[in-house]
């Protein structure tokens, strides 16, 4: 008895809206394909942590991650990779930095990393061939050797011995299916990953004090990003409760807020929130999740 109703669980529109009614015609189910900004949503990682400091520490944490595997058997092929900030949007940052990005770059105060004026965007580890799962681990295997952290007496260690560890913190329990495949392969690489859910009342305390070390995050896609992005800037890195969750301080990013701030133009706003996506993804704050390009 209604009209239309709308499925947000790939699981559920696999599975459960089947039978006699869809055959017959007499319910239609259908994917309306969108154009609307992707959300960005992804495991944020707390960069004021000294263990994840080092940005080498940080990708290889999202070189364990095996998206293709779960969009297969957990998701039923129905999510797109999140590929960064800004996602299906003119403010998505891709291959090389144009001209434009370019100029905008160097006429930055701040030195900016060369890696962002000559390489491409990062994008996120695949593991369909020629890739692979293997491939990935050992890649991450030798940036976090490069890290200072080795694999020995069975574990992933630093010149002191110490262990690296690592708590995904929930508060409802949903990111469970996810999180269990992907300690496994953590568990590869010598990481002792461990899936904790608290009350939500404990988990809001913990998010405001960046007392955490890994949590899932989602942002709202906007056709025209402003305000909200100053939530990147280092002043706010270290203020209890911001919205600057993964600790980033960084110059270049603040200098880039401001660019968007004061564009006057539409071209000019996107060719700033473009370069700042290019930034943030050089940072490997998150692990990207996925989305849907559909309804």
């Amino acid at each position: 008895e209604f009209d239309y109703i709308q499925a947000f669980v790939a699981r559920e529109w696999a599975r459960a809206y089947t039978g006699k009614p869809f055959d017959s015609g007499r319910l239609i189910k259908k994917e309306l394909k969108h154009g609307n900004a992707g959300d960005f949503q992804g495991f944020l990682l707390n960069a004021r942590l000294d263990k994840f400091k080092d940005v080498r520490v940080r990708q290889a944490i999202g070189l364990a991650m095996d998206y293709e595997w779960m969009n297969r058997q957990i998701f039923y092929q129905s999510y797109t990779r999140v590929r960064g900030y800004f996602t299906n949007s003119p403010f998505e940052a891709k291959g090389l930095p144009l001209p434009e990005d370019l100029a905008l770059l160097r006429s930055l105060k701040q030195p900016v990393p060369a890696a962002v004026l000559t390489s491409e965007v990062p994008t996120p580890p695949v593991t369909t061939a020629p890739s692979s799962l293997r491939d990935n681990l050992r890649l991450a295997r030798e940036l976090l050797s490069q890290a200072g952290w080795e694999y020995r007496d069975g574990a992933l260690r630093n010149a002191k011995g110490e262990k690296f560890t690592l708590e995904f913190l929930d508060s409802a329990g949903s990111m469970g299916r996810v999180v269990a495949p992907y300690t496994q392969t953590l568990a590869k690489l010598g990481i002792a990953a461990n899936y904790r859910v608290v009350d939500p009342s404990v988990y809001e305390k913990r998010i405001k004090d960046f007392s955490f070390e890994m949590i899932s995050s989602r942002t709202l896609g906007q056709l025209t990003p402003g305000s909200e992005l100053r939530r990147y800037e280092s002043q706010y890195a270290r203020v209890p409760g911001s919205s600057n969750l993964p600790g980033v301080s960084d110059p270049v990013v603040d200098e880039l807020v401001k660019q968007v701030m004061q564009a006057r133009d539409r071209p000019g706003l996107t060719v700033a929130v473009r370069t700042l996506d290019r930034v943030l993804r050089h940072g490997y704050y998150d692990v990207p999740h996925w989305y849907s390009p559909v309804h």
